[in-house]
């Protein structure tokens, strides 16, 4: 009952610390040496690809076996006050249950007694509380050391291991950190021969166990928890009553007695202590999916409908050499029930935090029994998942505030559905809070080449992935859905996008044409004729260009608006014919039609059939 005890202390102080660290996610503060970016481990580790070997000191941990505490995700980690002050209390925690870890094992390898664990945190806090400062210190001059010298790095890890037995020896000997402090290094050395090939063994074990990592949430979470608990311990026990013999075969006395005798138990006791080791697998499991976090969010949420709009291998982002965006919309019953604060004010939070209910599209696993085996198969269809977000504010180019989860944190909380793969999200709010957006994609994909925001903060503007842009899907919440805020959209878009070459720039027009951008026109037309091609169109400014399109869609309902937008966004769109009757075997002739809700609008256009070079356009007959 003495092993079990321990095993649900160490349990209990790594849910807690899974607790600690969401929180710190969701608050924007980080937990050295906690932090989701940094884990650090209190054993030597050496890693190959996806396994991990690892040598458990003091007490196991899922820093050990590289496990992040919690599913959420983050991007940068916040070290304020506040993050100081909460790693310091995690640090002195720590070093308690360090003493009540130790001081129980001693006590069960000694004689397989079950002694006091609060008491021996009071004894040895002290210690071991120096000895994780020292760890800590040590730690930080070894990784600056090893940013400038890798080799000095190396060394300096090599020579902190000849103190890894001084907890261990504050523990059997009752000594204080210094004394043991100035022995572990001789005891290391007498002592190497005889717990090497423990340590080989806790090495292979500890592989064995982080083969376990690779399971899908929360089981890649509770698996190695549980399973490590239980034989990092014995393990950890093997080193003290090895290292227990060594001493008294070394110092010629017997390791010192444990002071406080024997804690009895009661039968009813040890039942809810065996009871209390699934409990805390599951509620391990619960909180690091982040879902927790939902009993911070109090309050009434509103919910907002939405479009959706992606990137995808356009005719136009080919013929501008993947230096043009377009975009497809779909409007579907997607919405976001989300709880924001009065942003209209000069006052401006400087975050934004909470659980949104978000409604959208999603590729889900369908597992399908056919007598003994089963068929995976991949549904795409609307699905509800929550979201966790923290929204940072941020500086648009022209000073405009908004909030974006790119500087803070934004998880899909595990649910029911199994999607394809692993996917992520970042958030962007406006602001002013009348524009959400939320951009979903596959985890392993870089999204910062493509998360863009208007110059003015106002809205998402997406770029093209060169990997597989269909996969990236951006959504818009607003109460304000209208054809004249999907135009500033696409005008916002249009900024950042150019041609590289003049050949087939024709397709970049019309796409500026469907998308109503007159600015976006004219810088065409005009960088095409000092590129020496024969232009015919109205001589209109981007006013007058815009207002013509715009007029165009007049009275059309949005659904009609988003089908003729998105043609600007995929392929075969504009197809082209060529007019023989005024081609010749040089140059081709050909017209093609950009369509609109009141017709279309034909445009001509000739080029070389040898080298491709558009020689002339023809714009509105």
């Amino acid at each position: 009952m003495a092993y079990t005890r321990l095993i649900v202390l160490v349990i209990v102080f790594e849910v807690l610390m899974t607790v600690i660290v969401g929180m710190g996610i969701y608050f924007g503060f980080s937990i050295f040496p906690y932090s989701p970016s940094s884990l650090t481990s209190s054993g030597t580790a050496v890693q190959t690809g996806g396994f991990l070997a690892t040598i458990p000191l003091y007490m196991p941990s899922l820093t050990d076996l590289k496990i992040p505490y919690t599913y959420l995700q983050t991007w940068d980690q916040a070290w304020g006050i506040e993050a100081v002050l909460v790693s310091l209390a995690v640090l002195g925690l720590q070093s308690f249950v360090r003493g009540m870890y130790l001081g129980g094992l001693k006590g069960w390898i000694l004689s397989h007694t079950t002694v006091s664990l609060l008491t021996n945190g009071r004894k040895y806090f002290g210690g071991m509380l120096a000895w994780s400062i020292f760890q800590s210190v040590t730690g930080i001059f070894i990784v600056l050391f090893a940013k400038v010298f890798i080799p000095v790095g190396l060394l300096l890890m090599i020579a902190i291991l000849f103190y890894s037995l001084t907890p261990y020896l504050m523990v059997l000997q009752d000594m204080t950190f210094s004394d043991a402090l100035s022995k572990a290094p001789r005891m290391f050395r007498r002592c190497f021969g005889t717990l090497l090939p423990l340590a080989l063994f806790a090495m292979l074990c500890t592989l064995v166990i982080s083969l376990f990592r690779s399971l899908s949430p929360p089981w890649g979470y509770a698996v190695p928890l549980l399973a490590y608990s239980c034989i990092g311990t014995y393990l950890i026990g093997e080193l003290l009553r090895k290292l227990a013999g060594k001493l008294t075969t070394l110092d010629g006395k017997q390791v010192s007695d444990q002071p406080f005798g024997e804690a009895r138990t009661r039968g009813m006791v040890n039942v809810f202590i065996m009871l209390l080791v699934p409990v805390l697998i599951g509620a391990g499991m619960f909180v690091a999916s982040g879902r927790f976090l939902s009993l911070l969010d109090i309050g009434d949420k509103s919910r907002i409908d939405g479009i959706s709009y992606n990137t995808n291998f356009s005719d136009v982002f080919y013929a501008s050499k993947q230096a043009y965006t377009a975009y497809e919309w779909q409007s579907k019953d997607y919405s976001i029930s989300i709880k924001l604060p009065v942003m209209t004010g000069e006052e401006k939070p400087d975050e934004l935090r909470g659980i949104a209910d978000i409604t959208w599209q999603m590729d889900e696993e369908i597992r399908i029994m056919q007598g003994n085996s089963t068929r995976i198969d991949v549904q795409s269809g609307l699905h509800k998942s929550q979201v966790m977000y923290r929204l940072v504010r941020q500086s648009a180019n022209n000073g405009s505030t908004y909030y974006s989860s790119m500087n803070g944190s934004a998880s899909i909380l595990p649910g029911g559905k199994r999607p394809r793969e692993p996917l992520s999200i970042q958030i962007m709010v406006s602001g002013d809070g009348s524009h959400i957006f939320a951009l979903q994609y596959p985890s392993r994909f870089d999204v910062s080449r493509v998360f863009r925001v208007s110059d003015d903060g106002k809205y998402l503007i997406p770029g093209t992935s060169p990997v597989n842009p269909m996969d990236f899907h951006a959504y818009w919440f607003t109460t304000d859905q209208n054809a004249g805020n999907v135009f500033d959209i696409l005008v916002a878009k249009n900024k950042t996008n150019d041609i590289t070459t003049i050949n087939r720039a024709y397709l970049a027009l019309a796409c500026a044409m469907q998308e109503g951008d007159g600015r976006m026109v004219v810088k065409l037309l005009e960088t095409m004729r000092q590129a020496g091609v024969n232009v015919t169109a109205p001589d209109w400014d981007d006013l007058t260009w815009t207002d013509n399109l715009h007029h165009r869609y007049h009275g059309a309902t949005l659904p009609l608006t988003l089908e003729l937008l998105s043609k600007a966004g995929v392929q075969g769109s504009y197809v082209s014919q060529e007019i023989v009757d005024k081609s010749d075997e040089n140059i081709g002739v050909y017209r093609f039609e950009v369509p609109f809700p009141d017709g279309m609008i034909p445009i001509t256009y000739s080029e070389s059939k040898k080298d491709g070079k558009l020689l002339s356009i023809h714009v509105l007959d």
